[in-house]
């Protein structure tokens, strides 16, 4: 973090034991953010105020259209809550979740989609245009390049199981009150959320506050914060996002959600290489890198140079609706080619810096 910001840091301030959410979550408009340096690193979370409300079609969504669009997308589906880390779902396709999340009960609900190939191409129409395609420089524009058969054609089923395995798309609706646990995701992309229904609280701290942080932290209950006195000494920050603003936040930042109104709904993608180089990561300080190496340590779990035989479950054969292992052809294949592209596009945004042949 600059020094600008490492200064705010509670105990720099003399805090008390309470969580001072220090850090600001800056609102700008497209315009601004195109002339931000800082912001158009990648490295710093904000608020995109004025993109999604007045150009996309999803801000006319109702839960009816959803249903009728995409029926067949897996839902996991919370009927008490996500909010701490042991949640369990059901699973379900989205055309039995819906009646049962329109349903009254006593404990507010809360969906998330994971999704696919087939889903997205009856969706994208609706998140177009983008803002600043540079910065949000998202799959529409390199997948089908690295990830093509040998004909020549994109590999669809490829495609489909990279979105559905890196859960890289996320349709999210929920109730009042509902809360998705305190995390960070588990590869280096960074994300994007557009809320497209509903006002949402976000809680967000970078990840050089790790090791101060548990999942196990309400953000949004401070009468439980003296359970992790750690908490208090990290710097995190707040803010609410309106409909038809959009949220960016960076690579492994904790993120806590709260809804404030019924439904809530929201679109959530991914972004890899748009980031500059950090030095919070260990290692290669490449963002796009170290979701590469992600990536990898997923796919050895499984696949083998040399062994024909897949060495992990495949749950989805247990459980329908559950994410599938990695392809093999996604692992040993595409992935490569797809980090060339990922190189080559933050060298283009951040300046070139030292290319690291994989």
């Amino acid at each position: 973090l600059p020094l600008a910001l490492a200064l705010l840091r509670p105990e720099c301030v003399g805090a008390s034991a309470a969580q001072q959410f220090a850090l600001t979550i800056p609102r700008v408009t497209t315009a601004e953010l195109e002339r931000n340096l800082t912001l158009r690193s990648g490295l710093h979370a904000y608020v995109l105020t004025d993109h999604v409300g007045g150009s996309w079609k999803a801000m006319t969504w109702t839960l009816d259209y959803i249903k009728k669009k995409i029926p067949f997308e897996w839902v996991d589906y919370y009927p008490t809550n996500m909010d701490n880390v042991g949640s369990k779902p059901y699973l379900f396709k989205l055309e039995d979740a819906m009646p049962r999340f329109l349903q009254k009960s006593e404990k507010p609900k809360y969906m998330q989609m994971r999704i696919g190939f087939r889903g997205w191409s009856r969706l994208k129409k609706d998140f177009v245009p983008k803002p600043l395609p540079d910065v949000f420089w998202d799959d529409d524009e390199w997948i089908s390049s690295c990830m093509r058969r040998p004909d020549g054609k994109s590999d669809k089923p490829a495609i489909d199981n990279f979105f559905v395995t890196q859960q890289w798309k996320f349709l999210l609706i929920g109730e009042k009150g509902t809360s998705m646990f305190f995390h960070k995701d588990g590869t280096a992309a960074s994300s994007w959320q557009a809320q497209l229904l509903g006002k949402k609280k976000w809680t967000l701290c970078p990840n050089t506050e790790t090791p101060l942080l548990d999942v196990n932290i309400d953000t949004f209950k401070p009468e439980s914060y003296n359970k992790f006195p750690n908490f208090a000494r990290a710097l995190c920050g707040q803010v609410t996002v309106e409909p038809g603003e959009m949220l960016y936040y960076p690579a492994y930042w904790w993120h806590h959600t709260l809804q404030f109104e019924t439904p809530s709904v929201a679109y959530t993608g991914a972004l890899v290489g748009v980031e500059a180089d950090r030095h919070d990561l260990g290692g290669d300080p490449k963002p796009h890198l170290r979701f590469y190496n992600d990536l990898m340590d997923k796919c050895a779990k499984c696949w083998e140079k040399g062994n024909p035989t897949r060495k992990c479950e495949d749950i989805s054969e247990k459980w329908p609706g559950a994410a599938p292992p990695m392809l093999r052809v996604v692992c040993e294949t595409y992935l490569p080619e797809c980090y060339r592209l990922w190189d080559e596009h933050a060298q283009s945004l951040h300046g070139v810096g030292t290319k690291i042949e994989l």
